[in-house]
């Protein structure tokens, strides 16, 4: 019977073999250390994305809080953009919004206006009209039921007429004797008084100078305010009121500005830097875009929480809740 013969390892084979298994695993450790790593490569995403590390690197910024003063808040730089999506503006748009400034040069017309209700059909029993139809826009018609039911309640009067919105008579004899190019966009209302059955001009004294003292907590204005001509241009209107949102009018009212000084102000704060606020206990932020394009591009909150505005010049001014 023959011998069997044992297979003889050769020293190439085993060396050979030995490369193949370091290969191997130091091909491993590469993969899962490129899974691992927060260093990514030729790759180009589109959306908000937060990044961990940048959670420990807080940015300073300014805060309004309406029950105290200007003070420091805190934003992180590496979520600023989380939440908010890209829009792009078109400047056709630059002349519509609660804060567009209109003037004799630059006026108001109708399709500025935003959604309109005729106040005969949406008034309350706490003051009447001049006439048959009178027009308003649908948010500025419901805080303006709101406050005359409110300064009924305090002053026990019904005593105030809506003269016009986005006409107003004043011709001869008119208890509002001048017109402004910013009634035609909706936002405005002109009052006058019914006394004892007579038509009287509002001055903004005795009882009815509640509306004067407190139309901003309902998102009004007195539009041509005291010591404010060299701004506005205009005497001091107390019959004459503007809409701007219960946000902005709480602000205008706490810095003393007038819609001129106001938008201003606001414009030189960006999306990266914006103005930020407290207001009845919800975070705001407000910041302007300009530019000489057709269209501007900005960011605003994917949520939906956001208005925007013109300011009939140049730029326009979102203002955001904060997520």
């Amino acid at each position: 019977m023959s011998e069997t013969k044992k297979p003889k390892l050769k020293a190439s084979r085993v060396f050979l073999a030995m490369g193949v298994i370091v290969g191997t695993l130091f091909g491993a450790d590469g993969l899962r250390r490129s899974f691992e790593s927060n260093e990514i490569s030729n790759l180009k995403v589109s959306g908000e994305f937060r990044s961990e590390t940048a959670l420990t690197e807080p940015s300073a910024g300014s805060s309004l809080s309406f029950e105290t003063t200007d003070q420091v808040t805190t934003a992180f730089e590496g979520v600023k953009y989380l939440g908010y999506s890209e829009f792009a503006l078109s400047k056709e748009d630059i002349s519509k919004g609660l804060l567009s400034i209109y003037t004799e040069k630059s006026p108001a017309n109708s399709a500025d206006q935003g959604t309109m209700v005729d106040l005969n059909e949406e008034k309350n029993e706490f003051y009447s009209l001049v006439d048959e139809q009178v027009f308003l826009n649908d948010e500025a018609a419901d805080a303006f039921n709101r406050m005359m039911e409110d300064y009924a309640n305090k002053t026990g009067l019904a005593d105030f007429i809506v003269y016009g919105t986005t006409d107003t008579f004043t011709d001869e004899g008119s208890y509002c004797p001048e017109s402004f190019s910013e009634s035609k966009a909706g936002y405005c209302v002109d009052l006058a008084l019914n006394a004892y059955g007579n038509v009287l001009t509002y001055d903004g004294y005795d009882a009815e100078g509640w509306v004067v003292e407190n139309c901003w907590k309902y998102g009004f204005i007195v539009r041509y305010p005291e010591n404010k001509k060299e701004k506005t241009g205009k005497d001091y209107c107390p019959w004459h009121l503007r809409y701007v949102g219960e946000i902005h009018s709480a602000i205008m009212t706490q810095k003393k500005m007038c819609l001129e000084e106001y938008v201003d102000f606001l414009e030189q704060y960006t999306f990266d830097e914006p103005y930020s606020f407290t207001f009845n206990e919800n975070s705001y932020q407000i910041y302007s875009v300009s530019g000489d394009g057709d269209t501007l591009d900005t960011r605003v909150p994917i949520s939906g929480k956001y208005e925007i505005s013109g300011d009939n010049r140049d730029s326009f001014i979102i203002t955001s809740g904060k997520n």
